[in-house]
């Protein structure tokens, strides 16, 4: 059964998501799936009764199979859009939290696969100045990963 944090109302789709961020000096760990252009935030949608820190650790052990330990929340964004993949609206509360790897082995690591259902995606370091340049979405969340202090924002897409 499916027990994640997002249902479908007046169609829209609501859902909560937490981004999982990694920093090694200037990179950050970002998630590729190999059908579409843009990057995201490694994570995923939180459980009923399961705290947004908890997904985010959960979440990288189910699809990576390594071990992060949570550092600080870093952002909120009230996300609005429509999807690339469904064509549908959703209004998304995604929570960004940092980590750190566990194992720092881990670090040295340039492409991490998906050992989940998802062998179409990968995990890469990019520099912060380059991701920039590229495609990442929500795109707000670069501010929020340069912010020192924790930001709240609203995204219309």
């Amino acid at each position: 059964m499916n027990n994640n944090v997002n249902f479908e109302k007046n169609n829209v789709v609501f859902n909560y998501r937490v981004g999982v961020l990694i920093r090694n000096n200037n990179k950050i760990l970002v998630e590729k799936h190999k059908d579409f252009t843009y990057y995201l935030l490694p994570g995923g949608r939180c459980e009923f009764n399961e705290t947004s820190i908890d997904t985010g650790i959960r979440e990288m052990k189910e699809e990576t199979g390594l071990d992060i330990k949570y550092i600080k929340s870093i952002g909120l964004i009230e996300n609005f859009f429509i999807s690339n993949y469904n064509h549908k609206r959703y209004h998304e509360l995604f929570m960004i939290h940092e980590y750190e790897f566990i194992d720092k082995n881990n670090y040295n690591i340039k492409i991490i696969n998906n050992i989940e259902d998802d062998k179409d995606v990968i995990y890469e370091w990019i520099d912060l100045n380059k991701l920039k340049e590229l495609e990442f979405k929500p795109n707000i969340a670069l501010d929020i990963i340069n912010s020192k202090e924790f930001t709240h924002y609203i995204n219309r897409d």
